[in-house]
């Protein structure tokens, strides 16, 4: 684990409602054909993927999930709604891009995170940069105090 500052990051993205679990993943193949199609999926992109709502206390129906790209080129055209990420300290985890090894993180993250101030007012962000995806890797940012 370790901890990087989120300042300034925008995204361009597409938001799914509904109960969380297989049509994320849809979105997400969803959003990465767009990408093709738009000459926006290169080495250098990085996408997010964030669950916005806790399903502890939100119903299924209302669940919201984005997948956005980081707006590092300002001239390219996304066609689709832009906003930010919250400012501040994440920490960042990195795990094996398989089904098994981020459901793991998810199960174990009470104990992954239990000597850090998560600020539970943000979301947990997925991060898919080209570089660790490759490497079958992707990363959990968990929003701190």
């Amino acid at each position: 684990m370790k901890i990087e500052e989120f300042k300034d990051i925008k995204i361009a993205y597409m938001r799914r409602v509904g109960k969380y679990g297989l049509e994320n993943k849809h979105l997400m193949e969803t959003f990465k054909a767009y990408l093709k199609t738009k000459g926006l999926l290169k080495k250098e992109t990085t996408i997010l993927g964030i669950a916005l709502d806790n399903p502890m206390y939100i119903s299924e129906e209302r669940q919201r999930y984005d997948v956005g790209i980081i707006i590092s080129n300002k001239e390219s055209k996304y066609d689709l709604p832009v906003r930010n990420i919250a400012n501040g300290r994440y920490a960042i985890f990195e795990v094996e891009h398989t089904e098994e090894s981020v459901s793991d993180f998810w199960k174990n993250i009470q104990t992954l995170t239990a000597d850090l101030s998560i600020d539970v007012s943000k979301p947990i962000i997925e991060r898919y940069a080209f570089s660790k995806i490759s490497s079958n890797l992707c990363e959990f940012c968990i929003p701190l105090k």
